[in-house]
């Protein structure tokens, strides 16, 4: 539709009702003071102005309430999911779209607060997208849990309809600096995956982040669980010489599977470098059992709390490992 043509669409109403009222008051005017012709032009002049500031003032209003809404830390605001993807027999990649902010940088590792609107429940979500204020848009993945009540609720919501009642983001204690750490590890289970995954290409896709490389243990029960393994794999091969990746599945699809059962401490040996005087981090996220087996659980106020599991048999110190929620 051409522009001139949705604007008079769109304030002929408006122009209407505003030029009805103006006119209203300038015949009462007129009317009062009809020994006072010369007073008519400056009610018209008047008129004209108010006309003018509300049909500016209200069409503004029109398009700012429109236009995508950018992300509040403090209060949730309401967004539109755009799209909706099923990437596992019980998980999903949604699109929400959010006002876009090119030059503003995102947190890294941050996250998001979801619920919906019928529900006084939250949970923490991490972006996949690397920038979304650049992007304009949130990409995350929700898995559907029966006993859970956002997960439940926002993976039944349908693009077009629904809209993801949203908070944040909230940075993490702990930020990343380019060129900070000369090694990453990570070790991952379902849908754990997400913040890692966000900081493997923000730091890959870094021109001026050059030297940090990244090794990831991915752990999930079959082939099917295992999240985003397209773009893991494109990225280990644009950047193979910085980021090595290791599946581990419970229940492999054949024999010739390596990496088979849970996260072991040879497994982690292999990936991670020996030498003592690297600057490393180790970031694990997961599900419970898997975070008590590998680096043991965040405290109750939901501090690092203590190190223990395979990372503590294996030497590290509380101050190389960092676990997400």
């Amino acid at each position: 539709m051409p522009q001139a043509l949705f604007v008079h669409i769109m304030f002929k109403p408006l122009y209407r009702s505003f030029i009805s009222t103006c006119q209203h008051r300038s015949f009462t005017t007129s009317t009062l003071n009809n020994k006072k012709k010369q007073s008519f032009p400056v009610a018209t002049t008047t008129a004209a102005i108010l006309a003018t500031a509300c049909l500016g003032y209200y069409g503004w209003q029109y398009f700012e309430n429109k236009g995508p809404k950018a992300l509040n830390p403090d209060r949730y605001i309401p967004f539109d999911l755009v799209q909706k993807q099923k990437i596992s027999p019980d998980s999903y990649r949604l699109r929400v779209s959010i006002k876009q902010e090119e030059n503003k940088s995102y947190p890294i590792p941050s996250c998001l607060y979801i619920k919906d609107d019928t529900i006084q429940v939250m949970r923490p979500y991490t972006p996949i997208n690397a920038n979304p204020y650049k992007d304009g848009y949130i990409d995350f993945i929700v898995k559907r849990y029966e006993n859970g009540s956002v997960s439940r609720t926002i993976s039944g919501f349908e693009p077009q309809v629904d809209q993801v009642h949203i908070r944040g983001p909230m940075a993490e204690e702990y930020e990343y600096r380019e060129n900070s750490l000369d090694e990453i590890g990570m070790i991952a289970g379902g849908t754990g995956i997400s913040p890692m995954y966000q900081i493997i290409r923000h730091i890959l896709e870094n021109p001026n982040d050059k030297n940090t490389r990244i090794w990831l243990i991915y752990g999930n029960k079959t082939m099917s669980d295992i999240l985003l393994k397209s773009e893991l794999d494109e990225l280990q091969k644009k950047y193979s010489d910085r980021l090595n990746i290791k599946y581990v599945l419970e229940h492999p699809p054949d024999d010739n599977w390596k990496d088979v059962g849970y996260v072991t401490k040879e497994m982690i040996k292999s990936m991670m470098s020996q030498d003592e005087n690297i600057r490393r981090k180790v970031f694990v996220c997961g599900p419970d059992p898997m975070l008590r087996w590998v680096s043991g659980e965040r405290a109750i106020d939901y501090s690092q709390g203590q190190l223990s599991g395979l990372l503590s048999q294996l030497g590290l110190s509380s101050k190389e490992v960092w676990k997400f929620q």
